[in-house]
């Protein structure tokens, strides 16, 4: 965004002569912004002269200078009339004059000028700015200060580095009074327009004036002059007055030619799809339900904060206006510019979330102007301004907070100057000894800049000099970090990857539906997506055991042994809260056979790896279809349930795999796997007796659990040091029994144990055994 060092010092009380320009840029990117760069711009007004159009052909144009008595032949142009007065340049051949013969960097020919008659014959070269300085600021260094994006903010900003006075806004504007209303105002005997804001979503201010008479008038040279410097393109004096208005003030603001409106009733309204609108671009856009517009009645005359509308545009016949500046929604104005390709200097204002209460100042600002260039209006009495100005912002802000921040004394008085240079009210009390300053924001900071005390820091800061804040390198305190849950995760994988030399997958956060149902199941509990990016992925994951069974279907072809395995994250309702947790699941497949022992064997290495003593208890009702009923285990640690495992029911593997199988599935709540702890492990000494080992062989109900047997036969006496299961089997013809071998490792640690003390430790396991319904082989 470019600024003129003059227009902002017609808001400063002080001399740009005396500026050290060079200065006030590296201070102001050090507190405020970044600048791009800056340059000295310079006008020779004996450059130039101003003529009158004598006749217009369709080819040429011949003009007269009264300053030289002499007349040039130029090449035409459509707004050329007979009397029209233009600026010509005479370097070489004269030529019309064009923005960039005045600094500006965009090639845009000058419109028609407004001189007085007394001036024409060369007095107007002494009331132009002859030299100024042009300085760019980083539109996105500026993103989050929408008082930044006119000369007034800027000049705030320089005046207080400068610790110069700024001027009152009293100086810029006219007196004028407003007639307040909420959302909508009735038409009256002087005023014939009535307003309502029909969309409170996308505007919360509107204000509005009628101008019954005002007399329309080519463009000021002086403006002209400035607006070039700027690249801001110059049409006629009440369209320039217009653009002049944004870049003072930083607020859009628009004029109708009233006689165009004829409903006489204004509406702040949401577009109607497919209406058509022309722009004063001349492009035809067409309207979709977002987009904001003004509007005659129900017919669009301008898209809101964005661009008038043609039908309604300023021209050389205006007789009539009608003024409006208002506080659109900055998210309404960004869509709707970025959608129809239609960013303006008014849009990317109203992007920023303008001050909401600084619209009625644009039409006084208007009006100001129009006096000070001495054009001849009448306007209704009073301005119409629709919507109330938000409550101010106040904060509270103890003096040792500030300092503590910044890391250095600063006397209380330094503090309120600083604030109150760019605006702020600040009132300072002291309670309980601490002094507390109570800051009431101004609103053209309050809509997305200062919000907390440590805003309030910043502001403090920036103009103390974060130059001359004390280094002080940050504390590092130097504790050691917690790497279980990393050193788990990577014993995990290893085992699972090289151990059991399984294959880890990377699947979606969302359940495949088709395969959901193939399986025949429905999740419950699970977190719906409002906008899925298919239909075939809706919901996320309460379980990764799906996931596995379609990587099984879609490789089972190629391969007779698949293992895979997933540590993904897992997603369930909870009354209205999503739960997140992580969760571990694998699966053993093979063309042959697999039984459930022999995949209770490999994921029992996992929980050995962990030291985790995992109990198997059997579970009939298995939450998920595919498991079989009588072949799952629910895997529990301490009393908590973990996880579960089991064999696939064969119909499943069948639908899934053309060639059938076995299949081994579980799944592990994974946060219970990283939060684990294994025992501390001592080193306890060997016994330096022998120990002794038996057998032992019995038929028992099928029913009967492997771990309460062991369980039992450890708890027969304390010198029975291990038990383990070495063999089992079953016939048809037992029915409901089956045979188990276990093998009894027997010691004592402070003696050799004799014969007649291990025949008594064996028959009491035969005993036990016996109790239990067992029938020794």
């Amino acid at each position: 965004m470019k600024i003129s060092l003059n227009w902002i010092f017609d808001h400063i009380k002080g001399e740009v002569r005396s500026l050290n320009v060079p200065q006030l840029v590296d201070t102001f990117i050090k507190t405020t912004a970044e600048i791009e760069g800056w340059k000295k711009v310079t006008f020779n007004p004996d450059d130039f002269t101003l003529v009158e159009v004598v006749t217009v052909s369709p080819k040429n144009i011949t003009v007269r200078s009264t300053e030289y008595n002499k007349e040039y032949t130029l090449p035409s142009r459509t707004d050329a009339v007979p009397g029209a007065l233009f600026l010509v340049a005479l370097n070489n051949l004269p030529q019309w004059a064009t923005s960039i013969m005045f600094g500006g960097t965009k090639d845009m020919i000058l419109p028609a000028i407004d001189c007085d008659e007394a001036l024409r014959a060369g007095g107007w070269k002494a009331t132009i700015e002859q030299e100024d300085y042009v300085i760019e600021v980083d539109n996105k260094s500026i993103n989050s200060r929408p008082d930044l994006w006119g000369h007034r903010g800027l000049a705030r900003e320089i005046a207080a580095i400068l610790n110069l006075s700024l001027q009152p806004l009293e100086d810029f504007i006219v007196a004028k009074e407003s007639s307040l209303h909420q959302n909508a105002a009735q038409s009256g005997v002087h005023n014939p327009f009535s307003v309502a804001i029909e969309a409170p979503e996308g505007c919360d201010r509107f204000a509005m004036l009628y101008v019954p008479s005002v007399k329309a008038h080519a463009s000021h040279l002086n403006m002209v002059v400035r607006l070039s410097r700027l690249d801001s393109r110059s049409i006629n004096f009440l369209v320039d007055v217009t653009n002049y208005v944004m870049l003072d003030l930083g607020q859009p603001m628009h004029a109708f030619d009233a006689d165009k409106i004829p409903s006489k009733h204004i509406k702040v309204m949401r577009a109607r799809a497919k209406d058509k609108l022309t722009l004063l671009d001349g492009e035809t856009i067409e309207l979709t339900q977002e987009d904001l517009v003004v509007a005659d009645g129900n017919t669009p005359i301008a898209l809101a904060g964005i661009m008038g509308g043609a039908s309604t545009g300023i021209s050389s016949a205006t007789k009539t206006v009608l003024l409006e500046a208002a506080h659109f929604d900055p998210i309404i104005i960004r869509r709707s510019a970025a959608h129809h390709k239609k960013r303006s200097e008014a849009s990317m204002r109203f992007e920023k979330n303008l001050d909401p209460c600084h619209n009625v100042d644009a039409i006084k600002r208007f009006l100001f102007l129009l006096d000070r260039a001495g054009v001849p209006y009448t306007a209704n009495e009073q301005i119409v301004s629709l919507g109330a100005c938000p409550e101010k912002k106040v904060i509270a802000v103890e003096h040792t907070f500030i300092e503590s921040r910044l890391g250095l004394l600063i006397k209380p008085e330094r503090v309120v100057e600083i604030l109150e240079k760019i605006d702020f009210h600040v009132v300072q009390a002291v309670e309980n000894s601490a002094i507390i300053y109570t800051i009431t924001v101004p609103t053209f900071r309050a809509t997305k800049d200062v919000k907390i005390p440590e805003d309030i820091v910043e502001e403090v800061g920036r103009y103390i000099g974060y130059d001359t804040l004390p280094r002080v390198m940050p504390a590092l305190p130097l504790r050691p970090l917690d790497l279980h849950k990393t050193h788990t995760t990577r014993a995990i994988k290893s085992l699972l990857s090289y151990g059991l030399q399984m294959k880890e997958l990377y699947g979606y956060s969302f359940f495949d539906e088709p395969m959901l149902r193939i399986l025949g199941w429905e999740p419950h509990e699970c977190v719906v997506i409002k906008n899925p990016v298919s239909e075939n992925y809706t919901r996320l994951v309460t379980t990764l055991q799906p996931q596995l069974l379609k990587a099984i279907s879609e490789n089972s072809i190629a391969h007779t042994q698949l293992r895979f395995y997933e540590w993904a994250r897992v997603w369930r309702m909870q009354g209205d809260d999503i739960i997140e947790k992580k969760s571990l699941s694998g699966i053993f497949f093979d063309h042959a056979s697999f039984d459930f022992y022999a995949g209770k064997n490999l994921l029992q290495r996992m929980f050995d790896e962990l030291h985790m003593e995992v109990s198997w208890q059997s579970n009939d009702g298995s939450a998920y279809s595919w498991c079989s009923p009588y072949q799952t285990a629910i895997l529990m640690h301490e009393g908590n349930i973990i996880g579960s495992a089991g064999m696939v029911q064969k119909a499943v593997v069948d639908a899934i795999s053309p060639a059938g199988g076995c299949a081994f599935i579980f799944e592990v709540d994974a946060d219970y796997l990283l939060e684990y702890r294994k025992p501390l492990v001592r080193f306890n000494p060997l016994s330096k007796y022998p120990s002794v080992r038996r057998d032992i062989s019995i038929l028992i109900a099928a029913e009967m659990k492997t771990d309460t047997l062991i369980d039992n036969i450890k708890n027969i006496d304390a010198r029975i040091t291990s038990v383990a299961l070495i063999d089992f089997f079953s016939k048809p013809e037992w029915k409901d029994q089956k045979a188990m071998t276990f093998h009894i490792e027997m010691s004592d640690k402070e003696k050799t144990l004799t014969g007649d003390e291990v025949e008594k430790i064996y028959s009491a396991v035969v005993a036990q055994l016996q109790r239990q319904g067992g029938i020794i082989r």
